[in-house]
């Protein structure tokens, strides 16, 4: 029951956020949202821009659990106007993104397959321009860019998740579609876990760093915006109880911050840090 009032909320959310491309989203029932061989070998092994979005759906659902989404549709729509905008920039504009807000103090921000990008109260309240938010946006968007949590999938038991479903008894429905239901919520269980608990690797997470601020100076924002919202959380100490999960997750800050520096030595200087619109859109409290 957790789980369906949680996506009911969400629902209501994202939909703001997909107001900014005019989108709509429509979640179908957990046990038909991906397509698996019959053996279930090799499962998730080539998922499909489909069948990732779905699974994107499921793991939207999977941190609905986990936390609170902000009703708030006038921030929710401005974040989603600065996400898109950079996301525009990406590797992937053609995927419909959305962008949803997690009411919690947490310092933290999240990205799920298919083009789910969570961002926490506690991170914005770090922040103080647009730069800065369009910088932790290009990061979590440069995640799904390169599919990171595809990697994950294919790196994680997924057969052990399969047999578990086996074992369970969860019900295989023959036909043209060869669904195998209850394995996408077992995946979508697990890779929450992965991205709430554990985080990306350190390779992935320069990547997301490399590409991200490059997503946000594209958008016409000066690229120091991911630089400076990793200096304000340097700043709180991993002693900072709001900000123990993100360094629990992110590794290496020090060293990030390193390498932003170098990647920014070669960016053009400029860009728009529109301070004041950020803080009419985002209230302090």
């Amino acid at each position: 029951m957790r789980r369906e009032v949680a996506l009911g909320l969400i629902v209501i959310a994202l939909l703001v956020g997909g107001c900014a491309q005019g989108a709509d989203i429509h979640f179908g029932p957990l046990d038909t949202l991906i397509n698996v061989a019959s053996t279930a070998k090799g499962a998730f092994a080539d998922v499909e821009e489909p069948e990732e979005i779905e699974l994107g759906r499921a793991v939207t659902a999977a941190l609905g659990g986990r936390y609170t989404l902000l009703r708030d549709p006038a921030l929710t729509r401005y974040v989603a106007l600065v996400g898109n905008a950079v996301a525009a920039q990406s590797e992937r504009p053609d995927v419909r993104y959305y962008f949803g807000i997690l009411d919690t103090p947490e310092v933290n921000a999240f990205a799920a397959p298919g083009g789910y990008v969570f961002i926490t109260t506690g991170a914005l309240g770090l922040m103080r321009d647009e730069a800065t938010l369009g910088g932790v946006l290009g990061h979590e968007i440069a995640h799904i860019a390169l599919r990171h949590h595809l990697e994950t999938i294919k790196a994680s038991k997924k057969k052990d998740l399969a047999m578990m479903g086996l074992r369970q008894g969860l019900a295989y429905a023959p036909g043209p579609a060869g669904m195998f239901s209850g394995v996408i919520t077992l995946a979508a269980d697990a890779m929450a876990e992965q991205v709430i608990l554990k985080g990306f690797s350190r390779a992935e997470e320069s990547e997301a760093d490399g590409l991200g601020f490059k997503y946000a100076a594209r958008a016409g924002y000066d690229p120091a915006g991911l630089r400076d919202f990793l200096i304000a959380i340097a700043a709180r100490g991993e002693g900072d109880a709001s900000a123990g999960r993100f360094f629990a997750t992110h590794p290496g800050t020090a060293e990030r911050l390193k390498e932003l520096e170098k990647m920014l030595q070669g960016q053009p200087a400029g860009g728009q840090r529109n301070p004041e619109r950020f803080a009419r859109a985002v209230p302090k409290g």
